[in-house]
């Protein structure tokens, strides 16, 4: 499963913040990757299970196994430097 989790709390000014830019950010640049969001207050057994422990958080799986783990302050541009390679060489044909 090829997947980014974005996990974010109700009243984390930083997640609300990013969040809008990141959802925008992977429909437009990773449209093949599944996109999750996690509330931690409403689903903390979810957050407990990946070891979050802060937000904003955002997990990236490829084929199952998390590649990627962004923590606090990351931006789409960060995104791209770690995720951009891999993602071109599953899907481009």
């Amino acid at each position: 499963m090829n997947k980014a989790i974005y996990f974010r709390g109700m009243n984390c000014a930083v997640c609300n913040d990013l969040f809008p830019k990141v959802v925008r950010h992977f429909e437009n640049t990773y449209p093949r990757l599944k996109f999750e969001v996690v509330q931690v207050e409403v689903q903390p057994a979810i957050a407990a299970h990946y070891t979050i422990f802060t937000v904003p958080a955002l997990l990236i799986f490829i084929e199952g196994k998390e590649q990627f783990r962004f923590v606090r302050h990351f931006s789409p541009g960060q995104i791209d430097e770690k995720l951009q390679r891999t993602y071109h060489l599953l899907f481009d044909e």
